[in-house]
């Protein structure tokens, strides 16, 4: 070992990436010896403690995760933490296979990339090309759109979760996903002018890989990219009722314990990968590599640019972000259970893969604490923030409601600041100008915020500090409201004084519409706004979700 400067030789580790055991820190003596030596074990066993503590949560008889590290010209470290099958006590290993959610995105832009290699799919073409089921809205939907959510297209999980059958409740297959888009007519906003993360753009492009090469994309991926890598453990998840070997099973806690929260659904490309941490970092390495053509490498990261000339941080499938001031190349998921990152840093050489069956984890934060231990310090703190004046203690107060997707501001005043009720304080960094978490908040007049989320949309959202409504309101809204986009109908009603609302098909789901205001109303996180003719007669609802930003139903049974 003295006198050898190679990393490959001073780092090893056993299969859980702890050191092995038949290897001891050196002495003081030897470390003078062969200080870059030793001092790379030194490091190594100091980022393994950090790793450790940062996973500490994760005990052996709960739900955990699995961490793949990759560092230029070093081995690679895993850990595993927790139980990948709780009823039969089985504990998670670095060989343990996850579904890695929206990661698995990047994978189906992969594919739709190599049949643009192939010269037998152009970014630039109309998606009806390819699906003729689907509408046409005026300006054509592009392959390019849908691979960066600049399409417009409604989530269709959200859609069917307005109509009473959120994602979970059935087992949707592609073909629903498509008959679900093909039932929509109309956008979240003019195609390209804007961004909204929808998983339907890609299962879309699920079925488009199947039409074009005549594979699933299940074949498709395994002939053309996981075979020719070496990623021996990695499927889709086609049929979810097929038995895969070494699967941990997702969990999601409760009050009562910790229950099932398997995603028994077929639709796939959206997410549905089945992979392990090992296998993530192959992946990560043929990209940094471009081992996959020049094509898929560029293609992949090269980021969005809206109508207007904005930029995106979403490229083809992947984020492309900063941290620690550095270029991050990523993507989280999270479908049922399971909650998964994976990420690489090109400039310091580093890949990290993060897998986990416990629907409270936070995989992205995990992730980030390891890369904590191997980036350079983080970049200087921002300036101090700057008090609140009085005026804006008196005037900014209030319900502010966005005239996009869901976003709901509600705006408290406590003591010398304002906060989030119920919420975080809004630090002031410069006149008329708050920063809370993720958002950043411009107050363009006394009833105008414009709100800013870290894709870099901006939102405007309108003051309504209505009265809240009465019973007798309450009473002017019970009857049946029906769409034919969501292929559904609901039916409102007045329930020991409170309005609830149940899906026609599906009568055990009663749900309660909290009041904003008398035209304004939330259920689980949905926000539903009354509509009324000139007249003041209530017409239909506006639902308002994250990925559906406007899908009407009409008063009246179908």
């Amino acid at each position: 070992m003295a006198g050898t400067s190679d990393p490959a030789q001073l780092t090893p580790l056993d299969h859980s990436g702890r050191l092995a055991p038949q290897w001891k820190l050196p002495k003081a003596a030897t470390c003078l010896a062969a200080l870059v030596g030793c001092w790379a074990l030194l490091a190594t066993a100091a980022q393994a403690d950090g790793i450790d503590d940062a996973f500490a949560a994760f005990k052996p008889d709960a739900p955990g995760c699995t961490l793949g590290v990759a560092r230029e010209r070093q081995p690679p470290l895993f850990r595993a933490y927790g139980s990948a099958e709780l009823e039969h006590g089985v504990a998670i290993t670095p060989e343990t296979i996850f579904e890695a959610g929206s990661v698995s995105k990047q994978f189906t832009a992969a594919a739709i990339l190599m049949l643009v290699a192939d010269s037998k799919i152009g970014l630039e073409d109309d998606i009806r090309k390819y699906l003729p089921e689907m509408p046409s809205y005026g300006a054509p939907i592009t392959i390019n759109h849908l691979l960066s959510h600049t399409s417009g297209l409604r989530d269709w999980g959200d859609v069917a979760a307005v109509g009473g059958w959120p994602r979970g409740t059935r087992a949707y297959s592609n073909l629903e996903t498509l008959e679900i888009a093909a039932r929509q007519a109309s956008l979240n906003y003019p195609t390209g002018a804007a961004y909204s993360y929808t998983n339907t753009g890609f299962n879309l492009l699920a079925i488009i890989v199947s039409r074009v090469s005549g594979q699933s994309l299940a074949d498709f991926t395994r002939d053309r990219l996981f075979k020719p890598l070496g990623m021996a453990h990695t499927q889709w998840r086609d049929d979810f009722t097929r038995v895969v070997p070494g699967r941990a099973e997702a969990y999601h806690p409760t009050a009562d314990g910790q229950v099932l929260d398997m995603p028994f659904e077929t639709a796939h490309g959206n997410g549905g990968l089945l992979t392990t941490v090992s296998d993530l970092l192959i992946w990560n390495e043929a990209l940094t590599q471009g081992r996959l053509g020049p094509v898929v490498t560029t293609q992949l990261q090269q980021q969005a640019t809206l109508t207007d000339g904005r930029r995106i941080e979403y490229a083809r499938g992947l984020f492309i972000t900063t941290y620690h001031g550095l270029q991050e190349v990523s993507h989280g998921g999270a479908t049922a259970g399971y909650r998964t990152w994976l990420g690489r840093f090109p400039s310091q050489g580093l890949s990290i893969a993060v897998l986990c069956n416990a629907g409270n984890a936070d995989a992205e934060s995990l992730a980030h604490k390891v890369a904590d231990l191997y980036l350079p310090p983080a970049q200087p703190a921002p300036p101090a923030d700057q008090p609140t004046p009085a005026a804006d203690l008196t005037i900014r107060p209030g319900t502010y409601v966005s005239t996009g997707p869901p976003g709901i501001l509600r705006i408290q005043a406590d003591g010398d600041h304002l906060r989030l009720r119920n919420g975080p304080v809004l630090r002031r960094v410069g006149a008329d100008h708050y920063v809370v978490g993720p958002l950043d908040i411009t107050f363009r007049s006394a009833d105008i915020v414009d709100v800013r989320g870290p894709d870099g949309e901006i939102e405007p959202s309108q003051r309504d500090d209505g009265a809240p409504p009465t019973l007798a309101d309450y009473g002017a809204l019970v009857g049946a409201y029906s769409s034919r986009e969501a292929n559904a109908t609901v039916r409102l009603s007045v329930r020991n004084g409170q309005l609830t609302m149940v899906p026609s098909d599906r009568p055990s789901l009663v749900t309660a519409l909290k009041p904003l205001f008398k035209d304004g109303y939330v259920a689980d996180g949905v926000f539903v706004r009354v509509l009324r003719g000139k007249d003041g007669k209530v017409e239909g609802l506006r639902f308002q979700t994250g990925r559906a930003w406007n899908l009407v139903f009409q008063r009246g049974d179908p």
